[in-house]
């Protein structure tokens, strides 16, 4: 499946002396469920995409994984409040698995109320749903800081554990039904921040990554939250492929990473005092294998993506409330650099 261009405005481009404009057709555009939204804007703070062209998504308010198609209805409800059992349970992560399945890492969690802080179990709990949100199997795991699951088509699944700066990276792959398969030793990959001077004088300080799928690999990215960008890529057998840093220009800090084939797509946040940023929306298209910046988009529109599919990209329109799904159309005209 190809990534379909969502924005306006290509300000960086792979050919030399061009810089392209494209025209956007919304194709499909229905009312989006309303849970999607609320008085401080669009709820998700995940998102999954199936196979199938479904969105997942996390509403961390409402304590509830809710799965929805392209037409806007809601296929399956899932109550994490309790999730773990008495008391509040935390979404690690989850990731859309085979025939419809979904793979959810949760753990106890403990909020202090008066200090605003919430501490969360070290030993997180999968979850493993079918495609009509039946629980099929629940396992508790090894002690994981803040686990990261991507789920490869066999059903095995990989966790990344994001700890310390100052404590080697690790991955593990797991059967289905949670059993280790495979220690994967990710020291020495760019993943790796002992040596880094942030690590020296922050070293409980932990890795913010985002994992992905694309075919039998998967994508480690870091970069959110100040961390250093990279890629990292794993195939299904536990071999490292490559590892390398991400040049994000410098204007620019990463909000989420997401894989289409061999190209990671990362939605850019301006940082302040920036000069080559406006209003809108900015998305990086990066070249994994080297880390280089393949093309930077602009969206004034403001738009929240979602997920590819055949047609183009869906997103969440918040000002309409409505679930888009957006291609261009029409040839596209060079503009002077």
């Amino acid at each position: 499946m190809t990534f379909k261009l969502i924005c306006l405005i290509v300000l960086l481009a792979p050919a030399r002396g061009a810089i392209a404009q494209a025209t956007l057709e919304v194709i499909s555009s229905v009312p989006a469920p309303m849970e999607m939204f609320g008085r401080s804007g669009w709820q998700p703070s995940m998102v999954g995409c199936g196979t199938d062209e479904t969105i997942t998504t996390y509403l961390q308010l409402r304590h509830e994984i809710v799965k929805f198609g392209l037409n806007g209805a809601v296929s399956v409800r899932i109550d994490t409040a309790h999730l773990v059992g008495p008391g509040e349970s935390w979404i690690e992560s989850f990731a859309p698995g085979p025939n419809g399945e979904l793979y959810v890492m949760a753990a106890k969690a403990t909020r202090l109320r008066q200090r605003g802080v919430t501490y969360v179990s070290g030993y997180p709990t999968l979850f493993r749903f079918d495609a009509k949100g039946g629980l099929i199997i629940s396992r508790r795991m090894s002690r994981f800081l803040a686990p990261k699951i991507a789920v490869f088509d066999s059903g095995d699944f990989l966790l990344f554990d994001a700890g310390p700066l100052d404590k080697a990276p690790e991955a593990i792959i797991y059967s289905a039904e949670g059993v280790e398969i495979k220690h994967i030793d990710l020291s020495g990959t760019a993943l790796d921040r002992r040596k880094d001077k942030k690590a020296k004088q922050s070293p409980d300080e932990t890795v913010v990554a985002s994992v992905a799928m694309s075919g039998n690999k998967v994508f480690i990215s870091t970069g959110i939250a100040d961390n250093a960008p990279t890629v990292t890529i794993v195939a299904d057998d536990g071999k490292v492929i490559a590892s390398s840093s991400l040049k994000v220009p410098t204007d620019f800090s990463l909000i989420w990473t997401r894989m289409e084939g061999e190209r990671l797509f990362a939605e850019l946040e301006c940082k302040p005092n920036a000069v080559s940023c406006r209003d809108g929306s900015y998305y990086a298209q990066f070249d994994t294998n080297g880390g280089d910046v393949l093309a930077i988009e602009h969206d004034p529109g403001g738009r929240i993506p979602l997920c590819n599919t055949s047609s183009g990209m869906s997103f969440l329109n918040g000002a309409e409330q409505t679930l888009e799904v957006i291609t261009p159309t029409g040839p596209k005209q060079p503009i002077k650099e």
